[in-house]
């Protein structure tokens, strides 16, 4: 299956995902039960990815993997407090302006080619999170 279209799936999802989210948690579920339990029940698609691909088995690198699902789940956590006290509209956007994180490390640290149409784009979608803070 193409990336484009994995990346759409993943969009859609993630952006669900945000909005049940944010209606739970304001329907009065506290956002570390809530953190908890979509991350223990969240681990079911991932455990059957690993298996069906053979990922369960020790790689030289787990100990940074480990730090990354630590990091991971910090952000998790301080997304759902957020969620708890803001209006997704600006917790969401804000959020996923992630993205802007690893595009400019990959340019800085990886030399990933960064043309001026990658540039516009991310400094667009820092101006609409921006304009939706507001």
């Amino acid at each position: 299956m193409d990336y484009r279209l994995l990346a759409a799936f993943a969009l859609v999802l993630w952006g669900v995902w945000g909005y049940m989210s944010r209606v739970l948690i304001k329907d009065g579920c506290p956002p570390g039960t809530f953190a908890f339990w979509t991350s223990l029940v969240g681990i079911l698609p991932v455990a059957a990815l690993a298996m069906a691909t053979d990922a369960l088995r020790w790689h030289r690198q787990f100990p940074l993997i480990a730090v990354a699902g630590i990091v991971g789940g910090m952000a998790t956590a301080c997304f759902y407090f957020a969620l708890r006290r803001g209006p997704a509209s600006v917790v969401v956007p804000i959020s996923g302006m992630y993205i802007l994180i690893p595009a400019v490390l990959g340019l800085i640290l990886l030399r990933e080619p960064m043309t001026w149409k990658h540039l516009v784009g991310l400094a667009c979608a820092a101006l609409a999170v921006l304009f939706l803070s507001l």
